[in-house]
């Protein structure tokens, strides 16, 4: 063996094994895409689960001002949110200064990244499609039609702005950890992970249950973040290795 041959041998595998993750990510990503498209504009699913909660007699969804799920699970919520973001960009900041071995600095500024831009980049596409909320549509007591993922807003009418599912971004923004924990396990990103679909699965089921969205909102909200972590973890060359050595 030549000198140097081995250092120059090692890292190979790893990033074999990096390529290999962000390549399965991006299928992933793509078939998912595929799927959630023709699930929702190929069946009528989502008004389907909106007038089981709807009460046709009242004209209103029923939940829609119920203290727990408007005072405590959509604005305490927020606030909440709010709150752990800023602690969490502390501890993404101790990241980066390299005080934190479970964290690497890359990681920590793909994090710190992604809690922001997850629910940046819903607000923008919301302002790009023209989906209307449960609520507002005519069958509903609205005044509004429902719009394909692509239909544009219906002349005279201003378009809506309802789609992705915002709040529910708020929860499925800390899936980013799962991609950011890496380094550390994976246990550790498992369990980043599950919270982020738990965080976004409650808070958007919440919204849902009020009729302020549809459940292909929540769903590409959660493909949204998904797709927003994984490219950032491109874009920062954050370390995606596992402690574990085993494949995710």
């Amino acid at each position: 063996m030549r000198p140097g041959e081995l250092s120059t041998s090692v890292p190979v595998p790893a990033l074999d094994a990096t390529r290999r993750w962000l390549l399965a990510q991006s299928a992933l990503l793509a078939l998912s895409a595929l799927v959630l498209y023709w699930t929702f504009e190929a069946t009528d699913l989502d008004r389907l689960l909106a007038q089981s909660l709807f009460d046709p007699e009242l004209g209103i969804f029923p939940l829609r001002r119920s203290w727990l799920l408007e005072a405590v699970m959509h604005k305490a919520a927020k606030q909440l949110t709010y709150v752990l973001v800023a602690a969490s960009l502390y501890v993404c900041w101790q990241g980066w200064k390299g005080r934190l071995s479970w964290l690497p600095p890359r990681n920590a500024l793909l994090a710190a990244l992604g809690m922001l831009a997850i629910p940046l980049a819903t607000s923008t596409a919301k302002l790009l499609t023209a989906r209307y909320c449960p609520w507002d549509l005519v069958e509903f007591g609205g005044y509004a039609p429902y719009l394909g993922l692509f239909d544009p807003a219906p002349a005279g009418i201003k378009a809506g702005q309802c789609f992705p599912a915002g709040h529910a971004s708020t929860g499925f923004l800390w899936i980013v950890w799962a991609v950011a924990l890496r380094p550390a396990g994976l246990r550790m990103a498992r369990r980043a992970l599950l919270v982020g679909l738990l965080a976004g699965a409650t808070l958007g089921t919440a919204r849902m249950l009020q009729g302020a969205h549809f459940l292909s909102h929540t769903l590409w909200t959660l493909w949204l973040a998904w797709g927003v972590s994984v490219s950032l973890a491109v874009a920062v060359r954050a370390d995606l290795g596992s402690g574990d050595r085993q494949g995710y």
